[in-house]
Parts: structure tokens; C-alpha cells; sequence
């Protein structure tokens, strides 16, 4: 299974990663903590706020960005084009591909494709 690292600020991503039964595998980004040291290849989670509400993830993905193999976004679709942006922005700025977009903390269908992209072996 690719690792998955994540950001949460409000808790929606981290409820995701409950979901998907990674409470104690699942790496998450946070403040005044050393970025973990990943010399796997890995998926990073993020969900949508401004730029320097993440400037903790731009900070890790500048040293880890090579082991990243892309990126799942969270967000409100509501927001409209603002949707899963943060996810959106990395992808265009290191060009790897958006795996997969999710509304809140994901529903059912949400939890198992992402339980299949984090098993698939490619």
C-alpha cells in the first residue's frame, strides 16, 4: 500500500483518512513537527484553502515532491472552480496528476476508490 500523507485544518481530511481505516498509517502534516522522511513513493492529500493557509504543505512538498505521485484534493463544491484547488495548483506547479477530487470528509464510493488507488501497485 502507497503511503498517504495528509493536511487538515478543519478535520475533514483527517476524518477521510478514519474512513479509509488509516488512523495509525496515514502521515499527517503538522505544525511545529519535523516533516517525516519519505524515501517511498507516496500520495499527498490536501484539502481546498489559499495559499498561505497552506504554506506548511508548499514548505514539505519543496524537499519531498520527488517521492510524490500525486495528488488527492478535498473540497466544497460549492466554491465552484474553487474546488479542490489546493490539489489542482500542486499538480499544475509539479506536474503530476490530480488522482482523485472529493466533497467534505468523502462518501462510501469516495473511500473505496481511494482504498483501491492507494493499493494498486503502478
Amino acid at each position: 500500500m502507497k503511503p498517504l500523507v495528509f493536511f487538515s485544518l478543519t478535520g475533514q481530511c483527517r476524518r477521510f483518512c478514519d474512513k479509509l481505516g488509516l488512523e495509525q498509517s496515514a502521515i499527517e502534516l503538522k505544525p511545529n513537527q519535523d516533516f517525516p522522511e519519505l524515501h517511498a513513493p507516496f500520495i499527498l492529500l490536501v484539502p481546498s484553502y489559499d495559499e498561505e493557509d497552506v504554506a506548511l504543505v508548499d514548505d514539505f512538498l519543496e524537499e519531498a515532491h520527488a517521492n510524490c505521485l500525486g495528488f488527492i484534493g478535498s473540497g466544497n463544491r460549492n466554491f465552484g472552480p474553487e474546488f479542490c484547488k489546493t490539489a489542482r495548483r500542486y499538480a499544475q506547479l509539479y506536474h503530476l496528476p490530480v488522482l482523485y477530487e472529493f466533497e467534505f470528509n468523502g462518501t462510501t464510493e469516495d473511500v473505496l476508490f481511494v482504498k483501491g488507488l492507494l493499493s494498486h501497485e503502478s
